[in-house]
């Protein structure tokens, strides 16, 4: 007499017996014939799970017997610290939990007791299994009270999308690497400069100045609490990121590839973005309340890039005006500042220096003006 099979054993020896192209083949011809709209469309069903069998090159019995239960990455089940000798597990971590006790205690009485009295045991070791995938409630009385959600149900939400892991985690929560305010008119910047908040400069940049301080030897610990007290080293850190990764400016609504452009920032107080007033046309904007996204590029990736095609360098021809006509030009105030500063007032006397850099070093020692007349070389 042949043994008697049950549980996942028996499904798998039914599943065996399907013969995959044989089954498709008389399901096609049969949903041809089929007047009823739901037995046509139980007939589909089954020809859409055939299909992918036969295109995958599997069969059933491999298919849909599952055998080991995958094991998420910690990374994605974390354990929380919440201080004072408290841990928060993830609620993946409590339904593995459950299942690996329901999985051993079968393994201890498998070999001893005969199958058909360990049906209990195998069903609440499915139901282990349904409760981790999220495709049922947890097996455990502690768990089911305090309504431990498994994967599924994570990510799409127990009682709707709104309480799922895209609206609830991704959405919901305030993002690190982005911030928004309103622009104001900074003349006084680079062509590549933008004046951005400070403190709004040290939460997007919190990553960028811990990597930094790691490499400097510091351990994580130390670098995030360096950071949070902005000390010598976390300072010194932060004045270097901001010189070698931009941030990029995004006015919407996008409909220019320059509305999207990288700018190196400079720490300011307040709460508003400085724009230099030549940058405007790139955005079509003004100053009448216009908002700035402000986005940092974290991949080294994504640094070349902003830095290789989004600084407005790169920015200064535009089709709008025409082929080979720059779109970036001085106007109003910035011409009438133009012609001061290149119109030599020649009433001054004249001053010699060797380099441009001796000019300015003048100039900001107030040696000269504006426009006192000078000869270099």
């Amino acid at each position: 007499m042949d043994e008697l099979l049950v549980g996942g054993q028996a499904l798998e020896e039914m599943l065996k017996d399907v013969d995959v192209n044989s089954l498709l083949k008389h399901l096609i011809k049969e949903v041809k014939t089929t007047k009823s709209v739901s037995k046509r469309d139980a007939i589909i069903k089954k020809i859409k799970y055939l299909s992918g069998l036969q295109k995958n090159k599997m069969d059933p019995a491999t298919a849909f017997i599952l055998r080991t239960v995958p094991v998420v990455p910690p990374i994605v089940r974390p354990v929380t610290n919440r201080g004072a000798n408290r841990l928060e597990f993830a609620d993946i971590n409590q339904l593995y939990r459950d299942h690996l006790l329901v999985n051993n205690s079968l393994k201890e009485v498998a070999d001893i007791l005969p199958p058909e009295q360990l049906i209990t045991e195998r069903k609440d070791l499915y139901n282990g299994v349904k409760a981790i995938f999220g495709l049922g409630d947890a097996i455990s009385g502690a768990s089911r009270g305090r309504g431990l959600k498994g994967l599924i149900k994570q990510v799409s939400g127990a009682s709707g999308p709104k309480s799922g892991l895209f609206h609830d985690r991704i959405l919901k929560k305030k993002q690190d690497f982005s911030g928004r305010a309103t622009i104001y008119a900074e003349p006084n910047l680079g062509f590549n400069e933008a004046a951005i908040p400070t403190d709004m400069l040290w939460t997007l940049y919190k990553f960028h100045i811990l990597r930094d301080l790691s490499r400097s030897g510091y351990n994580y610990v130390d670098a995030v609490k360096a950071w949070t007290t902005r000390d010598t080293a976390a300072t010194n850190s932060f004045n270097k990121v901001i010189k070698a990764i931009p941030v990029i400016l995004n006015r919407a609504p996008t409909l220019m590839k320059t509305n999207i452009t990288a700018h190196f920032p400079v720490p300011i107080e307040g709460k508003t973005i400085g724009i230099n007033p030549l940058h405007l046309p790139l955005y079509a904007g003004d100053f009448d309340g216009d908002a700035f996204s402000v986005h940092l590029p974290m991949t080294p990736e994504a640094i070349e890039e902003a830095k290789e095609k989004l600084l407005p360098q790169h920015q200064i021809f535009d089709y709008r005006k025409g082929a080979g006509n720059s779109i970036i030009m001085p106007s109003h105030e910035a011409i009438v500042g133009s012609v001061y500063m290149t119109d030599p007032d020649m009433s001054q006397k004249i001053h010699h220096f060797k380099t441009e850099e001796d000019v300015l070093k003048a100039l900001k020692r107030g040696d000269i003006k504006e426009n006192t007349p000078v000869k270099i070389g």
